[in-house]
């Protein structure tokens, strides 16, 4: 899979919004790249447990680990322009990078009890942890960023700095192939969804 494009609207933008705003008002002095990582830990975890993620957002294989390009474009690039509502994207002030902060109470309308709890469990799991350690859990061996960067050969690459960035997407099914009633359910639910 590609991304095709670095500016494009945000799928599930309402739910995802909410999200950040949830995450940032959770996490003390979150910057850009540990809340990157957040969502993709809270989606995967989802996979793995239920068969389907929390936000069906596409995460690219970047140098730094997974990263959700829409929203990393929008709060770098597009100056919050799909969620300016929600957050405020700003260079920190106690460290250098993006810090996020959000700009309206929480609204959890769009997530299920059960989405409530792994969210708050991710969160006090990983929560503390910096964003140089979430990178390394993310870049593990047995991690789905590490088995496309060894299928694809951006170790050298990324390594060598020639790229940060690259077009190729995770997809978080591959937890759950194994698992053909979960499998099953991701693939439906997913041919189901209109953003």
């Amino acid at each position: 899979m590609y991304f095709s494009s670095a500016h494009t609207t945000l799928p599930n933008r309402e739910k995802v919004g909410n999200l950040i705003v949830y995450i940032a008002s959770k996490v003390s002095n979150l910057y850009l790249t540990k809340l990157l990582k957040l969502l993709y830990i809270i989606d995967e975890e989802s996979v793995i447990e239920t068969g389907v993620p929390v936000t069906w957002l596409p995460y690219n294989v970047w140098k730094m680990g997974p990263v959700p390009t829409g929203i990393y474009y929008d709060l770098t690039l597009n100056n919050t322009e799909y969620l300016s509502e929600f957050v405020e994207a700003k260079p920190g002030v106690k460290a250098k990078g993006i810090e996020i902060t959000p700009k309206k109470a929480f609204e959890d309308a769009e997530f299920s009890d059960f989405e409530m709890e792994l969210i708050d469990r991710i969160i006090t799991k990983y929560g503390h942890l910096n964003s140089k350690e979430l990178v390394e859990l993310l870049h593990k061996e047995d991690s789905l960023w590490h088995k496309i960067v060894k299928e694809q050969g951006l170790e050298k690459k990324f390594e060598l700095e020639e790229t940060k960035t690259s077009p190729f997407v995770i997809e978080l099914s591959d937890k759950i192939k194994n698992d053909p009633y979960k499998l099953h359910l991701y693939q439906t639910v997913k041919e189901s969804l209109q953003f």
